[in-house]
């Protein structure tokens, strides 16, 4: 089954990235940061399913949809959904919670004004986790009314770890999804948890941090596309290397990470600076970019444009693209009733994300 899709707010591309390898045809993206875009195109042909599209860096606010539909040739019949998150930063802990009062956070109507211009047959709206207790949750309730447009969509709302997908990291995401048939979506099943011995259950354990940097080079020019990383100083270097797993260096304010769990989430820092990787497992540094796209679970392959802080801004706020496929697949069966979906293994494998694999392979990196 054919599904079109417009990427808004598309930034580094994990919505984009995963939707694509679960089966979407995504048709038009855009974004504001030229960087973003760039590594949008770079990417493009890379796998017979990311195809070449449009691709626009511009201002949402700017953004007009009949001008959209001119340039990639369709019409407002041929868009089954979009795909997007506003910036997160105006809903998130690490934003201090400034929500609608940020005008990024008013990007919120300009995303909500696209998809009544499209009238798509369905959006998914990607968030922080932060917003639902924005002033005493009133914020979330306005949003949740505006996107439902007076009933003309049927809205569900789930929050998720990713961490229980499968996904290397914790991470926890707000997922909104409106469709115009009135189905309203399910939550998804977790497939992950903590191993816990002697508890029965079908549930995977999570994937660690051993398993996203596994069989990783060493972090040297032309070892893996954006895998070069700060340089500390000494004394830096030090302390990491004093710290135990799981340790804040109380200067950094970063974390230890632990090799056998969960990676902490990553981000981007505050709108002062870009931010920093958490420390490696194994190593005095911080982790590369490359290694915290693979905790984020974007493939070795896919190759991000810029350098330092736009490679980090870009990866630190992407959806991870197997949890964005696992929500495509999701949206296929539930929405558009789809029942010959691709499931964890098998989007691992299309996403070519085969370290995931425990059974394979050895830590070294």
């Amino acid at each position: 089954m054919a599904l079109n899709a417009v990427s808004l707010f598309a930034g580094g591309g994990g919505l984009d990235l995963g939707f694509s390898a679960a089966g979407f045809n995504i048709i038009y993206s855009t974004d504001i940061d030229t960087y973003s875009c760039e590594t949008l195109k770079l990417n493009q042909g890379r796998q017979p399913y990311y195809n070449e599209h449009l691709v626009e860096a511009t201002d949402v606010r700017s953004l007009d949809s009949k001008d959209i539909l001119n340039k990639i040739a369709r019409t407002k019949e041929d868009i089954d959904f979009i795909i997007g998150g506003p910036p997160c930063q105006a809903f998130s802990v690490f934003g201090k919670r400034k929500g609608l009062e940020d005008p990024r956070g008013n990007l919120v109507y300009e995303y909500a004004r696209i998809i009544n211009e499209l009238k798509p047959k369905g959006f998914l709206f990607e968030n922080v986790s932060g917003l639902k207790t924005i002033h005493n949750g009133d914020l979330y309730k306005e949003l949740i009314e505006v996107l439902s447009f007076n009933g003309e969509y049927t809205i569900s709302a789930f929050e998720y770890d990713v961490a229980n997908y499968g996904i290397p990291q914790f991470r926890s995401r707000i997922i909104i999804i409106g469709t115009s048939n009135g189905v309203e979506a399910s939550r998804m099943i977790q497939t992950h948890k903590a191993n816990q011995p002697g508890l029965l259950n079908n549930l995977r354990p999570y994937t660690t941090v051993k398993d996203a940097l596994r069989e990783l080079p060493l972090p040297t020019e032309g070892s893996a596309y954006n895998h070069i990383g700060r340089e500390h100083s000494q004394r830096i270097i030090d302390r990491y290397r004093g710290l135990e797993f799981g340790e804040r260096d109380p200067l950094t304010r970063i974390n230890k990470l632990h090799p056998a769990r969960p990676s902490y989430t990553i981000i981007v820092g505050s709108d002062k600076g870009g931010g920093k990787g958490h420390v490696h497992p194994h190593y005095p540094r911080e982790v590369t970019p490359r290694e915290s796209a693979r905790i984020q679970t974007f493939p070795d392959w896919w190759e991000f444009y810029g350098t330092g802080r736009h490679v980090i801004r870009q990866v630190g706020n992407a959806v991870p693209p197997l949890f964005g496929s696992l929500l495509a697949s999701h949206v296929r069966k539930e929405v558009f009733f789809d029942d010959d979906v691709a499931g964890y293994d098998e989007l691992t494998e299309i996403l070519d994300l085969s370290y995931l694999n425990v059974n394979q392979g050895s830590f070294q990196s």
